[in-house]
């Protein structure tokens, strides 16, 4: 099993400091590898939570998040940066502006690596990003292309897992349909195995192999995607997707 939750609880104090608000209660869910996890919610449902919990950018109170059958915290910090990377929502804050992209790509790879051009070519070309950019700065590309750098960035390291907060926010429809086509190629290569956050379930649907939907910090639903299309008991459910239905009218 490539990544094992179990009662995974997470509660955050109010301004206050007297309540605690359960961003998370009692997850639990198993995905295997080489298999594409899409996570769905309405804002506030813990979907950003879990996901930085899974990244190890967030503790948890309780429960127990294991990784290739390893505790998440017994990871040396490289080894973990091997195991796992992060796409960031936003696409303007995930490069260094004084930095060209080409070094930001080659300060993933270690430092005696012989071939690194070589390795940020490949990945550019599976990104779908002419190899003449490497002198560029970030403030150069639009937000749907520094995205594509971002994971062409992530995979540099060959990580088993590729998170991703929400990929296809603040972009444009056309930029959408080509990072739904990164993870799809992604997928295909059976390399490294992805995660991620959306509000567009017709993408979501698109990519993944199961699908986890929370409400409240809850799971209200996890199969595949047949299960989520054809049980249509769960009023919560069906919501979001005649909401996804009605917007692609």
């Amino acid at each position: 099993m490539l990544i094992s939750v179990k009662n995974l609880t997470k509660n955050y104090k109010t301004e206050s400091g007297k309540v605690t608000v359960g961003a998370l209660k009692d997850v639990s869910f198993e995905i295997e590898k080489r298999k594409v996890l899409g996570i769905i919610g309405e804002s506030g449902s813990g979907k950003s939570t879990l996901v930085r919990i899974l990244s190890r950018l967030e503790n948890f109170d309780s429960g127990s998040v294991e990784i290739n059958g390893k505790d998440i915290y017994c990871f040396g910090k490289k080894e973990f940066s091997r195991t796992v990377q992060m796409i960031f929502q936003n696409p303007y804050a995930s490069f260094n502006p004084k930095l060209t992209v080409g070094y930001s790509l080659s300060e993933a790879l270690e430092k005696n690596c012989k071939n690194k051009k070589e390795l940020i070519m490949n990945k550019l070309a599976l990104v779908g990003i002419d190899e003449d950019i490497l002198d560029k700065y970030p403030h150069q590309f639009s937000g749907g292309q520094r995205q594509r750098l971002a994971i062409a960035r992530a995979l540099l390291k060959e990580p088993d897992i590729l998170i991703a907060d929400e990929p296809f926010a603040s972009l444009d429809a056309v930029s959408q349909s080509i990072i739904t086509d990164i993870f799809i190629r992604i997928k295909k290569d059976k390399k490294t195995n992805i995660v991620f956050i959306t509000h567009d379930i017709s993408s979501a649907f698109e990519i993944s192999d199961k699908i986890l939907i929370l409400k409240n910090g809850n799971i209200v639903k996890y199969g595949t995607i047949d299960d989520i299309k054809n049980d249509r008991t769960n009023d919560y459910v069906n919501e979001l997707i005649e909401a996804d239905y009605l917007l692609e009218q």
